[in-house]
């Protein structure tokens, strides 16, 4: 008797449920096992609409039994699939099985698209960073700190683009008959932009098959109606995705929205979990924690997140995986109307494992906040928040349009690295081995922040050093890199990363006249003292006294000797902590301030420069070629000090671009000294990738020693262009032009930033590779760059040129800005504490005569100290003043001249010209 049954019912890809839009399977049985007199169907019916029988095919035989193979065409989403098989036989009935019936679900996001995102965007609010790609959807998210916490590790933190707690968060919409997700390249055209003067992330999308577009806005929420905890604690985590769906069309669509997530929270590692939480209606993504023998494995906390959607409609959730969901709702777009869907991805982070009421001290308030606050205000807030951040910058004024939106930018996104809880700053978000607190790094960040007028974050990082240094008494040496929160993560010691510290200190100081923070602490400047006469106690860090240097890690931290940039931090250091000894008078000030000077003169004399010394080719400069050696005794395997001399070369040669920190920012040696010269000028021939001759390499092996070629600190730091090199050596040739009234210097570092700027990703927060460096290994994307390495260099470079500082403990501003060749003006006005200042220099077009005005308002008297270089100036010619002073006396062979002036309280109005009268003025910003 003919008979026939389902064998396996409707299943989708990899025997999982029928998704929309891709093709499923049936498998049938009929008996008795004929296929040659047999015929095997399917009957299939779509939402009571007959398909007809669809055809099935054999697969084999099994006993007396044959299974068929039915392929069932792609569906729409929530399709209600009807279906029986039917067996027929020539000469007898048809035999037909029962009818079964699946429903069609959501298709999961296209995971076939190799193109791996080169644009990722940054969103967050100093507690949290977001991470977006280049469609709109959440790459990672960083939480409870701006980078990693000692409690949060990723699980593949090696590998670039690992992430911490979540895989992808990404909407999509189902208009046809699957959901189409924004990141699927074949649906959707998608342009990006940060709103201006905010870090709010604005993505637009346009459906390839109909008049219908998204505006999607990414942004981590701040301001004044922020939730709070159950114990009333402001809870700062809270990421918002906001949706405003557009139908541009005339005819009615009944949508359905689509966000899928995919978490990993806290690496994936222990016992993370994603269920739908009915008393909140949302997601909650959670991992409460795991212990470990080795502390910096264990993840000793519960961090939970709760993803969810505004109540404007009703909410479906669809598992798809242990780590994996899709929240759905239902839309109606009226013809020429729009809708709109609100997500909020909301963290919470307790510091004890296995915490069972995390959701409703931190998640439940803060779901009840996203639900009942006006987020048009919320987001209004947020825009403000970083539009008073952006009005404190100084305004820059020059040829290059572009220069001062990308002084915003770069600030924008620097400041995203500084957390506002602990005071660090994280070097980099592009993977987890950089989403730490390098205290080099953030030095440099305060700096560069602190020229911008943003002194809280200087005094912050300082607050952070102290507290991280209290916790380890065994060292006396900050470490290679912390957690945000500040737990040793590297113990490698690296002796600039301690030396930098009084320096950076007398910095910020000067900057804001905050002698009580000095005296606060001094105690940091002491530390840093004891490292220098009394070593670490790390055998990788010690003093020579056949040297009359110190070996530690270098700048590039992989390996180690006596180099040249490291220990000209320690002299720049030591004077530093003199002069601050001399400034606040501690106990014994004379005392310590003079033994500082002396041994900063032993190196600065006798290890640096070789004087006085009766060794055989001592110091640090190659009597050969007259340019100053990488270092001494340099180890020859990475990540161990040297022993013996079998371990170590003796003297390398090898061209560092950390040697430039001499001139620039260090000011221990002028730019124009002939030894740093010609070291430079090696490196503007040797550190080019010739592939790729956009910018310089930070590392290159001595020419006339090839056989050093395999000492590179790693073979990115050799072959890759890098934005730190190539804008250290400009920020060097401004120094350089100023010094010798060379104007070709300042040609060569405007074009140095100039493609800088123009490798700049689309948001301005990463560089792309070159035309031909796609894959090559030598490409920008593959050499870290980070907070120090793009943005501060960037911040750096650019006020360089419109050089114009404050001291505030002298009450002198000192005003230096250049003029490349092809410009006709320069200008700056910034907020300085002795009031708002701005100034502008120019020349005119084919002619040497030279303009500088000035204009704002001083609170309080000040001394103004001007230093202008004016290459080609043959005489001084007319001067003119107002106020007027005597005519300064300009060094002709130079073109340098400069004046000094009392300026009093009150509105200021000053104007200086000179040299021969010709061209014609431009005027027009």
């Amino acid at each position: 008797m003919l008979t026939s049954w389902i064998e396996a019912a409707a299943s989708g890809r990899h025997g999982g449920p029928i998704r929309a839009g891709m093709w499923g399977s049936v498998v049938l049985g009929s008996h008795p096992a004929d296929r040659d007199e047999t015929r095997c169907g399917l009957e299939l019916i779509v939402d009571d609409e007959p398909v007809g029988l669809l055809p099935a095919y054999w697969l084999e035989d099994r006993g007396v039994n044959s299974l068929w193979h039915a392929p069932v065409p792609p569906q729409r989403i929530g399709s209600r699939l009807r279906y029986r098989p039917i067996a027929q036989r020539e000469g007898e009935p048809d035999a037909e099985g029962p009818w079964r019936e699946v429903l069609v679900r959501p298709n999961l996001p296209d995971r076939t698209d190799p193109t791996e995102s080169q644009t990722i965007g940054v969103v967050g609010n100093r507690h949290m960073t977001a991470r977006v790609d280049d469609r709109g959807a959440t790459f990672d998210v960083f939480f409870p700190t701006v980078g990693l916490h000692s409690d949060v590790r990723p699980a593949e933190g090696d590998l670039p683009n690992s992430r911490s707690h979540f895989r992808t968060i990404v909407g999509g919409l189902a208009i046809g008959a699957r959901l189409d997700w924004f990141n699927e390249r074949m649906s959707w055209d998608c342009s990006q932009r940060y709103r201006p003067e905010t870090n709010l992330l604005e993505t637009e999308l346009r459906w390839r098959r109909g008049p219908v577009r998204v505006l999607a806005v990414d942004f981590a929420a701040t301001g004044p109606d922020l939730p709070r905890t159950g114990g009333g604690l402001e809870s700062r985590g809270q990421y918002l995705k906001r949706f405003r769906i557009v139908n541009e069309g005339t005819e009615r669509h009944l949508v359905l929205f689509g966000l899928y997530v995919h978490s990993e929270v806290n690496g994936g590692i222990g016992e993370p979990s994603l269920s739908w939480q009915d008393s909140g209606r949302c997601l909650l993504a959670a991992n409460r924690g795991h212990s470990h023998a080795n502390r910096k494995l264990a993840r000793d906390a519960t961090v939970e997140f709760a993803i969810a959607l505004d109540d404007r409609g009703p909410v479906d959730c669809e598992p798809t995986g242990a780590s994996e969901a899709i929240v759905l709702r239902p839309i109606e777009l009226r013809a020429g109307g729009e809708a709109r869907v609100d997500v909020l991805i909301s963290g919470a982070f307790t510091g004890w494992r296995g915490d069972q009421g995390t959701f409703e001290h931190w998640l439940h308030p803060a779901l009840d906040w996203f639900r009942s606050v006006d987020l048009d205000a919320v987001e209004q807030a947020t825009t403000t928040h970083w539009v008073r951040f952006v009005r404190a910058i100084p305004s820059v004024e020059s040829p290059r349009p572009g220069h001062g939106e990308v002084l915003r930018r770069s600030a924008l996104a620097a400041v995203l690295h500084c957390d506002a809880e602990h005071g660090s700053v994280a070097a980099g978000f592009d993977r987890g081995l950089n989403a730490y607190c390098w205290p080099r790094d953030a030095l440099w960040a305060a700096s560069a922040l602190d020229r911008l007028g943003h002194l809280d974050i200087g005094a912050a990082v300082f607050d952070w050093l102290a507290r991280v240094r209290g916790r380890s008494r065994t060292n006396r040496c900050w470490f290679m890199k912390y957690t945000i929160d500040g737990v040793p993560e590297w113990e490698t010691p690296a002796i600039d990363q301690t030396a930098l510290v009084p320096w950076a200190l007398e910095r910020h100081v000067r900057s804001t006249g905050d002698l009580d923070l000095a005296r606060r602490h001094w105690p940091l400047v002491e530390r840093m003292i004891e490292v220098c006469f009394e070593g670490d106690g790390h055998p990788g860090l010690f003093w020579s006294d056949e040297l009359d240097l110190f070996s530690s890690a270098g700048l590039w931290e992989t390996r180690f000797g006596a180099y040249l940039s490291s220990n000209a931090c320690v002299v720049a250091g030591l004077r530093a902590a003199a002069r601050l000894a001399r400034l606040i008078d501690p106990p014994d000030a004379a005392r310590t301030a003079a033994a500082c000077e002396d041994r900063a003169d032993r190196i600065w004399q006798s290890g640096i420069f070789g004087e006085g010394a009766d060794r055989g080719e001592p110091g640090l400069v190659d009597p050969r070629s007259g340019r100053f050696l990488e270092g001494r005794r340099i180890s020859t395997r990475l990540g161990f000090w040297p022993q013996q001399p079998g371990a170590w070369v003796e003297r390398s040669a090898a061209l560092d671009i950390g040697v430039l920190g001499l001139a620039v920012p260090l000011d221990l040696l002028p730019a124009s000294d002939p030894r740093l010269r010609r070291t430079a000028g090696a490196m503007l021939v040797h550190n080019v990738n010739r592939a790729d001759p956009g910018g310089l390499t930070r590392w290159a092996p001595d020419p006339a020693r090839i056989d050093d070629a395999s000492l590179a600190p790693s073979e990115s730091h050799r072959d890759s262009p890098s934005s730190l090199a190539t804008l250290w050596m400009a920020r060097y040739l401004i120094r350089l032009g100023r010094e010798t009234g060379e104007a070709r210097h300042w040609a060569q570092a405007v074009e140095f930033l100039d493609r800088m700027i123009a490798r700049l990703g689309p948001l301005g927060l990463n560089l792309r590779p070159g035309p031909r460096m796609v894959s090559s290994p030598s490409s920008f994307t593959r050499c870290f760059q980070g907070v120090w390495g793009l943005h501060t260099m960037l911040i750096d470079t650019i006020l360089d040129l419109a050089e114009f500082r404050y001291d505030a403990l002298d009450r002198r501003l000192t005003l230096r800005p250049i003029l490349p060749p092809s410009w006709p003006r320069i200008g700056l006005s910034r907020t300085f504490p002795c009031g708002r200042v701005g100034f502008r220099f120019e020349r005119p077009v084919g002619g040497r005569s030279h303009r500088l005005t000035l204009s704002g308002r001083i609170e309080h008297p000040v001394q103004l100290v001007v230093e202008l270089t004016c290459p080609g100036l043959g005489a001084l010619g007319p001067w003119s003043s107002r106020p007027s002073i005597p005519a300064p006396r300009p060094d002709l062979a130079t073109g340098r001249l400069s004046w000094s002036i009392a300026l009093p309280p009150g509105d200021l109005d000053a104007c200086w010209s000179w040299g021969e009268e010709s061209g014609e003025w431009i005027s027009a910003v």
